[in-house]
């Protein structure tokens, strides 16, 4: 696990040298890793958009997120491109490791982070999936339980008609 963490934190080092995002998804040749995050560094990420951000809350086994990680997959790819940010939050118990292989299993380009207890408790999250979307580093909307592909759709274009161009 200490080779995993010192990995991740070596990838958000050379993001912050090179300019780099911390979500946007890893080159093909690179593995999207799952790494620690605290309360503070969501925040971070939340308040530097311009467009709405769709913070979702996941576990690896948890069978909706499942069903749900490969649409919201296809919406990233779909609509990365016109602003849409998507940052998983893993709750596993187990930690980073937990999550990772599905993550792989799956191919997601988006970035998926470890979260923990205290984002658990600083974000009141008591089921999952969740999705927050949040606008100007503010949460705006609570999305509870496994959404269909069309209503993710219909909420990614509305989201993105607020994106400054």
């Amino acid at each position: 696990m200490c080779k995993k963490m010192i990995a991740g934190i070596m990838i958000v080092l050379i993001c912050m040298l090179t300019g780099c995002s911390q979500d946007e998804a890893p080159p093909p040749s690179e593995k999207n890793l799952v790494v620690p995050i605290d309360v503070a560094g969501i925040e971070a990420l939340l308040n530097t958009r311009d467009c709405p951000v769709m913070l979702v809350a996941m576990a690896s086994w948890c069978a909706p997120c499942r069903a749900e990680l490969p649409i919201l997959q296809k919406m990233y790819e779909k609509y990365k491109d016109k602003g849409l940010r998507i940052i998983g939050i893993s709750l596993d118990i187990g930690g980073p490791s937990a999550m990772q292989p599905l993550v792989d299993q799956m191919g997601l380009g988006f970035p998926v982070y470890w979260g923990g207890e205290a984002v658990t408790a600083k974000y009141s999250i008591s089921a999952i999936p969740l999705t927050y979307v949040v606008k100007k580093g503010k949460i705006v909307e609570k999305i509870l339980g496994q959404r269909s592909e069309d209503f993710i759709e219909g909420k990614i274009v509305s989201l993105l008609g607020e994106c400054k161009e």
